[in-house]
């Protein structure tokens, strides 16, 4: 409904422009805070003080010089009165209670006259109408009798608390009703812009209190999942390890086999190779041995007198101890040939054991959860790394407190020994 606000010499050259509607060198309007200015209406604006000489800047700088004045940048040389519409009223009653308006505040700062008023404009071009009452914070001194600028003691906490069922009772008087001047805001008093804004931060820190716990709740909520991805990263861990020795073990069988019927080819070669030479060597040995037995046998019972020499008997022993070896080589040849194949048989039936139970691990490597889990793996290396920084800047904190109070400390002189008195 109404706020006051004080100032200073450098606080009241860009608001008396926007009162009177002054322009800056681009054409635009000072405007006071967030206040929007429609100037398809600025020209219902009106002023109720009489219009000052040299403009409103000139008047306060004669009025203080009139009066008592401590010329210090910090002393508020100008109150400001907004004062609004109520919404009770109609549109034809605005003029007549901004008027009474004007009145109360002559009397209230001026025992009735407007010797102190700077300006007192009413604007129609903004939100809603309302009254600017700018006046120089003149007060009288009984005990020295002399008039003195404080605005300290024109506008106290008395006058804050009474002033809006003050100004109420002067309008019923006028309107023969109430026209809604008091409400839950201003019932029990007018209160500043500088508390009004002290609430508003109030209210900011009780919000930023709320988020406070709101991000407690998510954090707990945070270590929850977080305890719970380190169990699923644990589980993870675990499989994916079992998954890599199994994938190991696939391929030192997968080498094995390789080498095996890499072996296997290799013995199948050696007894082809052996096989033609066995023929030829042993099995022809043996043959000739064999005739040449048959001859010297026949040679002896029928008496042709054939006989074998001492050199032939040797290569035909020789041959024949060469057949009858390569024979057995090639016979064990092809024993290691049978159990390498049955052996190979064995590892291929593993293998297979072992690609079914990959295919059934293989879901755990492609989850649909798995970027949610490295999320949440993140977020804990992060918050964990946050945890170590603040514990390693608190351990800091406490070495440097405690060498300053080292250094602080006064030193004790040691007693000198009694020794050297004796």
């Amino acid at each position: 409904m109404a706020n006051v606000q004080k100032y200073n010499r450098g606080q009241i050259g860009g608001l008396t422009r926007h009162y009177e509607r002054g322009q800056r060198e681009d054409g635009t309007y000072y405007a006071f805070g967030n206040q929007e200015i429609d100037t398809s209406l600025s020209h219902l604006n009106y002023n109720l003080a009489p219009e000052r000489d040299g403009g409103q800047l000139s008047f306060i700088g004669k009025r203080t010089s009139e009066v008592k004045y401590h010329n210090r940048t910090d002393v508020n040389v100008m109150c400001s009165w907004v004062i609004t519409a109520p919404k009770l009223l109609a549109e034809s009653e605005h003029k007549l209670f901004f008027q009474e308006a004007y009145s109360f505040l002559n009397q209230r700062y001026a025992n009735g006259s407007d010797r102190n008023v700077i300006s007192a404009y009413v604007h129609m071009d903004e939100s809603t109408p309302h009254l600017h009452y700018a006046f120089v914070p003149v007060v009288h001194d009984k005990k020295k009798g002399i008039d003195k600028v404080s605005a300290k003691i024109a506008i106290d906490r008395v006058d804050l608390q009474k002033f809006h069922q003050d100004l109420e009772r002067h309008m019923a008087g006028v309107f023969g009703r109430e026209i809604g001047i008091l409400n839950e805001a201003t019932r029990d008093g007018n209160k500043s812009i500088d508390e009004l804004k002290r609430e508003t931060a109030q209210a900011e820190i009780d919000t930023l209190n709320k988020n406070i716990i709101d991000s407690r709740n998510i954090l707990a909520d945070v270590l929850f999942d977080t305890s719970v991805a380190e169990i699923e990263r644990k589980e993870h861990e675990k499989l994916s390890a079992e998954i890599k020795n199994l994938r190991n073990e696939k391929a030192q069988l997968d080498k094995e086999l390789s080498d095996n019927h890499a072996t296997v080819k290799k013995l199948k070669k050696h007894i082809k190779e052996l096989n033609p030479h066995v023929d030829r060597r042993s099995y022809g040995a043996i043959r000739d041995f064999e005739e040449t037995v048959r001859d010297e046998v026949k040679g002896r019972l029928v008496g042709t007198g054939k006989t074998i020499t001492e050199k032939g008997w040797n290569s035909l022993h020789h041959w024949a101890r060469v057949g009858l070896s390569n024979a057995s080589t090639a016979e064990a040849y092809e024993t290691k040939a049978k159990v390498l194949d049955e052996e190979n048989k064995n590892l291929s039936r593993r293998v297979q054991i072992l690609q079914s139970y990959y295919d059934k691990l293989a879901p755990v490597l492609n989850s649909p959860y798995k970027p949610e889990f490295e999320a949440l793996e993140r977020k804990t290396r992060n918050w964990s790394q946050e945890q170590q920084n603040e514990r390693r800047e608190a351990t800091a904190r406490e070495k440097q407190v405690q060498k300053e109070q080292a250094s602080t400390m006064p030193t004790m002189k040691r007693p000198k020994s009694r020794e050297n008195d004796r």
